[in-house]
């Protein structure tokens, strides 16, 4: 059975989908879970602590996903960023694409912000191993892993942010072709080293 603690986050993630963050009072989350005002601030000091702690749960599941691929000696350079970058995708975690949808909302920019700042602080230094693993085993030319490793997060974030639902087909591959060529120079991998990563999508 889930902690009171992750009753909230879960009721309270339910609420803030549904009739919007502005639009949910404490009182609601309250009365949802039948629990006292003084249970929930055991855990929460105000409603705006709840939402950085989704988003840092939500957060934590993709760090986790990264964390074992980081980890794993048996694939290769390449196909650790081909995973590494995969992972990046919210939308396959459980509520993850309701949760992109809410963040992307003009009115949610604040927690979009710390979202996408928990990402690249977390990250980086588990991308930046694996720029260091292509230094020393493969052609990557970089003598900045960590600093490299937090613009490409910062590429794929913005490219993430874009409204790609709205492109064409073309404009889409435009853009993915971009990108990757971005990340290859930020690498110092042979062009056209990442093409493969197209079927990406991200």
């Amino acid at each position: 059975m889930a902690s009171k603690k992750e009753q909230i986050l879960d009721k309270a993630l339910h609420l803030f989908l549904e009739k919007g963050f502005d639009k949910t009072s404490i009182s609601d989350i309250l009365d949802s879970l039948n629990i006292a005002r003084g249970t929930l601030y055991y855990h929460f000091e105000s409603k705006e602590a709840i939402m950085d702690a989704i988003i840092a749960r939500q957060a934590q599941k993709v760090i986790q996903k990264v964390e074992k691929i980081v980890d794993d000696h048996s694939l290769p350079v390449y196909d650790k960023l081909f995973a590494l970058f995969a992972a990046m995708n919210f939308s396959d975690l459980n509520g993850g694409q309701q949760m992109i949808d809410y963040l992307n909302q003009p009115q949610n920019a604040l927690f979009h912000e710390k979202n996408n700042q928990m990402i690249v602080e977390k990250i980086s230094p588990l991308l930046a191993q694996v720029i260091e693993e292509g230094i020393q085993k493969t052609n990557f030319e970089n003598p900045f892993p960590l600093y490299t490793a937090e613009m490409i997060l910062i590429l794929i974030i913005g490219f993430l942010d874009n409204r790609l639902a709205d492109l064409s087909q073309e404009e889409l591959l435009e853009r993915m072709d971009s990108l990757l060529h971005n990340i290859e120079r930020l690498l110092g991998a042979p062009e056209g080293a990442l093409q493969t990563f197209k079927r990406l999508g991200i």
